[in-house]
């Protein structure tokens, strides 16, 4: 929706975000802001079948970089989130309180800059509780890691020219410790014959 609106991909939610090392201490708001955490925390959460709260904050994030002197804009989207994620019975309504779902349904201002935010805020608290505890001992978190630590390898190798991926095949010729057992084989000599040398 923010691509139909014309919204830039960049402030909280980079296009390209570094590198970095995912804490599970950290706050969950703070990792969200990481867009492959996102995307992989939003693929465990569709998997179990509770990524609406995730597709409302994507989608209140993009709201939120409308500028508040574009309220058209800002209006047009805030009816486009409420449509699909507050009204009762919408495709992908979120379980969110009677009160804030009351306070947002019955604003006179739609272009106002903290319209979801109590919204995000109960959210956030069912996610915390609900789906992060599960997503750090779930696969989903444990492919995030190993793509984080190749995509990290990948940057150190364009950054130094040196390989740093974990084969354990990386030592070749005269390193291999095992190398030379090889080459005497082939040469016609055995392990006894060396030992009487």
């Amino acid at each position: 929706m923010g691509q139909a609106l014309g919204i830039p991909d960049s402030g909280l939610l980079l296009q390209r975000d570094p590198v970095s090392v995912i804490d599970p201490n950290e706050p969950l708001d703070k990792l969200l802001r990481n867009k492959r955490f996102r995307q992989s925390f939003m693929a465990f959460a569709d998997s179990c079948l509770a990524g609406e709260s995730l597709h409302f904050y994507n989608e209140v994030h993009e709201h939120d970089k409308i500028p508040v002197d574009d309220p058209v804009r800002r209006i047009y989207m805030a009816r486009h989130i409420i449509e699909k994620y507050v009204v009762p019975g919408a495709a992908m309504e979120v379980n969110i309180s009677y009160r804030t779902r009351q306070e947002i349904l019955t604003t006179t201002n739609l272009a106002h800059p903290d319209l979801f935010n109590n919204a995000l805020n109960e959210l956030m608290q069912l996610m915390k509780t609900n789906l992060a505890k599960d997503y750090w001992s779930s696969m989903f978190f444990i492919k995030f890691k190993e793509a984080n630590m190749r995509s990290n390898g990948h940057e150190l190798e364009s950054m130094t020219g040196w390989n740093f991926s974990p084969r354990l095949s990386s030592v070749h010729g005269a390193d291999d410790p095992f190398h030379q057992e090889h080459v005497l084989k082939g040469s016609g000599f055995d392990n006894h014959d060396l030992h009487t040398q």
